[in-house]
């Protein structure tokens, strides 16, 4: 076969601009929890209920553990879920009521007694993101590799998926915050006012995932040895941990993840003690997310002057940029806003390339084992993502607490704010440089063009082998009938 053949699809394998579109608005909604979760949740928890910075970073840190082995275990249940509307698309639907009731439930933390309230935040926490949100998110992601096996298809769905990313993270960031404080009854400080617009949001969210699943279709038929079957768990953690690129984009993803926690919830503090001003979180964050949208509309264009990979170490960079330049004046409103430019800029092709890989590498470990665990692999973003956070939101709060940080106080120590600002500026500098090292072993750019040119080979021969097969039992019973009469 030639090795252009990959490329090769019907036009069955084409999506139209409102599925795209609906896709997008699915992306949203799974970014307004979790920008929540990431950037306000932290100080929800130690300035508005009053609990320690280290109690709740001790209580994210272990729920971040069962919250990863959620993801892989729900990458299995996608592969082994049937349904009239699919593999994953059903999980939309599915999941989409129980995310808003559970974001409510996380701010709901009653004044109890220190154990007690401990308890009702971990067993909340737990419920929204390692329960409903891993069963809302992942199969949404994992519905992209079932809507077309075109790689054209799959780059403008992700190029509009990522154009639209930042809204959800916009619409909490710089909305959020702002709507706290002129709500009644104390503003931000309130915890009913959390409630009330958490459930808003939840609401609304919940409302988009629904449109998502209304409007897109699962394409994809699955050609692999299981031949259609339920595959068993075992056989699929052993093709699993065949992939090397599942366990590279794995780590990339904790990698990234952390730095979204990093720069996400620091910049929150940063803006409050070090800036002096509250108000220009969603200045920063809009600055930081806003930019991609305008670039990855315009990453489209240029994608194809280097590889996947490349784009993502180019991005890394920029993130690492963004937070040094911090250094030229700290406490700079101008310079923290171009921070928040240099470091959206640099999401950009991360954010535009990276599903892309997670579906490259998904057609690479059916190359390699002959089963298609497309679930299981999507697990490596949200796994990654939820590992990632769990682990940054520890460091910060065991970090904070360690270098005197009190959210009770009305002033910080000099080592607390020193502490803020070298989480913010040098903790997010370090991770962009580690996801640059993750990203040096990544190959499959290179490799994918022989991979999938053998892999249709393999799924054309598939066809002729069942064809045969079905043509042996027809023949089959011909004969048995005619012996009969």
């Amino acid at each position: 076969m030639n090795l252009t053949g990959f490329n090769k699809f019907s036009k069955k394998d084409s999506v139209s601009g409102v599925e795209k579109f609906a896709f997008g608005c699915g992306e949203i909604s799974t970014n307004i929890v979790f920008t929540i979760s990431t950037t306000l949740l932290v100080m929800f928890y130690t300035d508005v209920v009053h609990v320690s910075a280290a109690v709740v970073g001790s209580i994210i840190a272990v729920s971040q553990v069962f919250n990863g082995i959620s993801d892989i275990s729900a990458g299995f249940i996608i592969d082994r879920t049937r349904s009239k509307y699919g593999r994953a698309r059903v999980w939309l639907l599915r999941m989409s009521i129980p995310y808003a009731i559970a974001a409510v439930l996380m701010m709901m933390v009653p004044p109890i007694s220190g154990m007690a309230q401990t308890i009702y935040i971990f067993v909340t926490y737990n419920l929204m993101l390692t329960v409903v949100y891993t069963l809302f998110q992942l199969p949404f992601a994992t519905t992209m590799t079932y809507m077309t096996r075109s790689q054209d298809e799959r780059a403008k769905i992700n190029i509009i998926r990522m154009a639209m990313s930042p809204i959800g993270n916009i619409l909490v960031t710089l909305l959020f915050t702002r709507i706290l404080d002129v709500m009644p009854n104390g503003g931000m400080d309130s915890q009913r006012n959390w409630v009330i617009l958490t459930a808003i949001y939840g609401f609304f969210a919940a409302l988009m995932m629904l449109f998502c699943f209304a409007m897109v279709r699962e394409r994809v038929v699955v050609k692999d040895a299981a031949h259609g079957e339920k595959v068993p768990l075992k056989t699929a953690i052993t093709a699993l941990l065949k992939n090397k690129y599942f366990i590279m984009l794995f780590i990339f993803f904790v990698s990234f993840a952390m730095y979204q926690t990093f720069s996400g919830t620091m910049a929150t503090y940063y803006c409050k003690w070090i800036v002096g001003d509250t108000r220009i979180i969603g200045n920063v964050n809009t600055a930081c997310y806003g930019i991609t949208i305008v670039a990855t509309l315009l990453l489209g264009k240029v994608m194809n002057l280097t590889t996947k990979r490349n784009w993502c170490i180019v991005g890394a960079m920029f993130i690492i940029a963004g937070s040094l330049v911090l250094l030229v004046n700290p406490t700079s409103v101008t310079v923290v806003t171009i921070g928040g430019l240099l470091r959206g800029l640099g999401m950009t092709p991360i954010l535009g390339m990276i599903f892309t890989m997670i579906a490259d590498a998904i057609e690479y470990g059916q190359w390699k084992t002959g089963i298609r665990t497309a679930g299981a692999i999507q697990s490596a973003t949200t796994a990654g993502q939820k590992f990632g956070q769990g682990i940054g939101s520890v460091l910060i709060g065991f970090i904070m607490s360690a270098n005197e940080y009190n959210g009770n106080l009305g002033t910080q120590s000099t080592q607390a704010l020193s502490t803020i600002s070298n989480l913010f500026i040098f903790g997010v500098a370090f991770l962009g440089f580690l996801m640059i090292v993750v990203l040096l072993f990544y190959k499959l750019d290179n490799e994918y063009p022989t991979i999938m040119a053998e892999l249709l080979e393999r799924e054309a021969q598939i066809d002729l082998e069942k064809k045969a097969a079905d043509q042996v039992e027809i023949n089959n019973a011909l004969e048995a009938e005619i012996l009969k009469n």
